[in-house]
């Protein structure tokens, strides 16, 4: 269940049909994160990844699952990822630095904007 609620926050966030990007959507906790990347579709491009913040190894591989769906799909991703107290920023600065362009979003307005409309 909680992947189709990550899933629900990616094609929330944005409001087109179709984009020329790979969006990867972070439903951020405070000691494992689940992502998943998403085509241009909105269809899936991955399995769920499951990331330990603490394992530089599970971070390391979400880098690298991105940058391979990047090769096969000929896209650039964007990645989104919800603030959540502090526990976003070593996983922000580390898709940073591994060169991707990362988006934070701060969940009080994405739940206002789903409330909405």
């Amino acid at each position: 269940m909680k992947w189709m609620l990550l899933l629900k926050f990616v094609l929330g966030v944005i409001f087109i049909r179709y984009f020329d990007f790979l969006s990867v959507g972070i439903d951020v906790a405070s000691k494992v994160s689940w992502a998943v990347i998403l085509g241009p579709d909105h269809k899936p491009a991955s399995n769920f990844i499951r990331i330990d913040h603490s394992c530089l190894d599970s971070l390391n591989y979400l880098v690298n699952a991105v940058k391979k769906a990047e090769e096969v799909n000929s896209l650039k991703a964007k990645i989104f990822l919800e603030s959540t107290g502090i526990y976003h920023i070593p996983l922000f600065c580390h898709l940073k630095e591994a060169g991707f362009e990362v988006y934070i979003l701060n969940p009080l307005i994405t739940d206002s904007n789903k409330i909405k409309g």
